[in-house]
């Protein structure tokens, strides 16, 4: 008589997410174009441009492929090239995303992000070549698959308002996107632009999940207190 065998298809390479109870250390980030994100601390980390610095560079291939004939092996070779180039931006791009998602990974138990329409924000023609070259989606993408893997939250929320309202105390300041700095005519707080909003991208994850900041800046899990 054969034994019944039972097989467990269960994937045991993914953790699970670490509890609330257990989250010690948590980070809200705005992704924007002066910067390539601004924590909630005011910490920064430049945009590194891959595509700016070799659009001189592609102009000047692509000035070549003009010249060939079209179809002919010199056409397909230069083709070759301006092909390479992108390839290697992407690639640049890419190490990049994935060296900063590490970063805040190893150092956070969660991570607060902007769930933003990225194809809405592209059809700006003023700010899209800046909005490539982030490639905030490609990096939020990477983040999630990070965060997966080392059992991290990645909360993402509403963008409304996080960039208008004051961290501080909640009152709408109205700026537009030339005003770089948050200055409160309520509470007088005035901080950058980008980390006030990341600050409201933080409380806002926080409270989604019950968690508040203790009086000493630590973490505890509570009821939601933010608006």
């Amino acid at each position: 008589m054969v034994p019944d065998v039972s097989f467990s298809l269960e994937d045991k390479s993914v953790p699970s997410l670490i509890s609330t109870e257990n989250i010690k250390t948590a980070v809200g980030i705005d992704v924007g174009l002066k910067e390539f994100l601004t924590t909630n601390t005011g910490e920064t980390i430049s945009v590194p441009k891959f595509y700016r610095k070799s659009q001189s560079n592609l102009a000047r291939k692509q000035k070549k492929v003009s010249r060939k004939e079209i179809g002919s092996n010199n056409w397909r070779a230069a083709q070759n090239r301006i092909a390479r180039l992108h390839q290697h931006i992407a690639r640049q791009r890419e190490d990049f995303h994935y060296k900063t998602a590490h970063k805040l990974v190893r150092e956070n138990d969660l991570i607060a992000v902007e769930d933003l329409n990225i194809r809405g924000l592209a059809r700006n023609t003023k700010l899209s070549k800046s909005i490539y070259d982030v490639a905030r989606g490609a990096f939020i993408e990477k983040l999630n698959a990070v965060a997966v893997k080392r059992g991290i939250h990645v909360i993402k929320v509403s963008p409304h308002n996080t960039s208008q309202n004051c961290s501080n105390c909640g009152h709408k300041v109205p700026k537009t996107l030339s005003v770089r700095t948050h200055s409160c005519p309520k509470c007088k707080t005035v901080l950058d632009r980008d980390e006030n909003a990341a600050i409201n991208i933080l409380n806002k994850a926080l409270n989604e999940v019950g968690i508040i900041l203790s009086a000493c800046g630590g973490l505890g899990v509570s009821q939601p207190v933010f608006a």
